[in-house]
């Protein structure tokens, strides 16, 4: 039986927005579905709101089963690249950064790669599924009055479609360093770009999160490949 070691953040966890906005684990996630139809043993070490430096702690803590692993999955960026919007909506002229610089995130990332290799077991980069910019500003600025909205708008630069931009700059720095660290990377980007339907069907409410069928789809992608 294949061993995989999974990190990352809560796409790898299973989470999800419910409809009482409420978040809680996915009854089969894509780590569930893969686990059980490619008969791989996987240990979930995927946490809600992990950023890459995460990843390295969980290197740190588990290196005895990442070595015993024959496949370690690294699956960051989707909370490296978010900002802190209530902060920006208070306070849209002070100078604002990202929870993990893109610059910083290139190198981190590669330094986990670097770490897994030397426990013995191999690396695999899984992409970042799409974001849905204009379900996520409405989520995020729920509780925020109409000129803190109107800040993070203006902070923007009048096009909330820039966060979905800004989210696909780490994405595509996933395929720059699967490239130059040769390092095989699973693209679930693609599969859902090329969804037949509406988008927001994959997604939570909240516009970042996987639905079920969300996680199906990426459950499929992962499969395809087979690594």
């Amino acid at each position: 039986m294949i061993k995989i070691a999974a990190l990352g953040d809560s796409l790898t966890k299973g989470v999800v927005l419910t409809d009482k906005n409420r978040y809680s684990l996915l009854e089969h996630s894509f780590i569930d579905i893969i686990g059980n139809e490619l008969d791989l043993y996987i240990e979930n070490y995927g946490k809600f709101g992990s950023t890459v430096d995460f990843g390295n702690h969980v290197i740190e803590r588990h290196s005895d089963t990442i070595s015993s692993a024959d496949y370690t999955f690294l699956e960051y960026g989707g909370n490296d690249c978010d900002f802190d919007w209530m902060r920006i909506a208070d306070d849209p002229s002070s100078e604002h950064h990202p929870k993990t610089i893109l610059e910083s995130f290139r190198e981190k990332f590669q330094q986990l790669i670097q770490k897994i290799r030397e426990l013995g077991s191999r690396p695999v980069i899984i992409s970042l599924p799409p974001i849905d910019s204009e379900t996520y500003f409405s989520f995020f600025s729920r509780f925020m009055n109409e000129e803190q909205k109107k800040n993070v708008v203006n902070w923007l630069g009048g096009d909330i479609n820039i966060i979905e931009r800004w989210h696909e700059s780490y994405n595509r720095t996933l395929f720059e360093i699967a490239e130059t660290s040769k390092v095989q990377i699973i693209d679930i980007t693609t599969p859902f770009r090329n969804y037949k339907g509406s988008l927001k069907a994959l997604y939570c409410m909240d516009g970042i999160h996987p639905n079920s069928e969300g996680h199906r789809l990426i459950a499929d992608s992962i499969s395809n490949s087979y690594f």
